[in-house]
């Protein structure tokens, strides 16, 4: 037997006359670029809905020190007569302060004697930094600290200053009518 002639392919006319097929875009093609623009709009929706921002280029941090802040949470808007100028970044304890970190737009100079407050938006709504402008010329630098701040007042302890108030006015009365 001839080995040579065994281990050549064997060519048979069904596998040559296979047409090569035209290529056209399909279905698939466009069910596929449909869900590409689908996930690319829905990422650009949660970006844009979530506020996130990749860059801070166009603010500044200024920092404020508090008594007292609660209920203040960071994301908190800081506002100027109503509109936001910037929010609260960050919030650290620094004993017995709290110090928050606002980060401010560019566009906005607070100056040294601005008073930072924090407000309740309504009745029993979010807290904010509501910024109260001054008459200096001078403003604050980059990474600068605000020396005037008011803290929270807080309705608990009003209510309880007003209740011992009355305990105590009482007491006082009774300790008159027995002496």
């Amino acid at each position: 037997m001839d080995q040579s002639k065994s281990n050549e392919p064997v060519a048979t006319k069904a596998a040559d006359s296979i047409p090569e097929p035209k290529r056209s875009f399909s279905v698939e093609f466009f069910v596929g670029l449909f869900t590409m623009l689908g996930v690319a709009t829905c990422g650009y929706l949660a970006v844009g809905l979530g506020n996130m921002r990749f860059s801070h280029a166009d603010e500044y941090i200024v920092y404020a020190e508090f008594d007292n802040i609660s209920g203040l949470k960071a994301g908190a808007s800081v506002e100027i007569a109503g509109v936001p100028i910037g929010e609260v970044s960050a919030i650290d304890l620094k004993d017995p302060v709290a110090r928050l970190s606002l980060r401010i737009s560019k566009t906005i100079k607070l100056r040294d004697d601005d008073i930072a407050a924090i407000r309740t938006k309504g009745i029993i709504g979010d807290r904010y930094v509501k910024i109260s402008r001054g008459a200096s010329q001078l403003n604050i630098a980059e990474n600068g600290t605000m020396t005037e701040t008011e803290s929270v007042v807080d309705i608990e302890d009003v209510i309880g200053k007003l209740v011992h108030s009355f305990t105590n006015k009482e007491d006082e009365e009774k300790k008159v009518a027995t002496k």
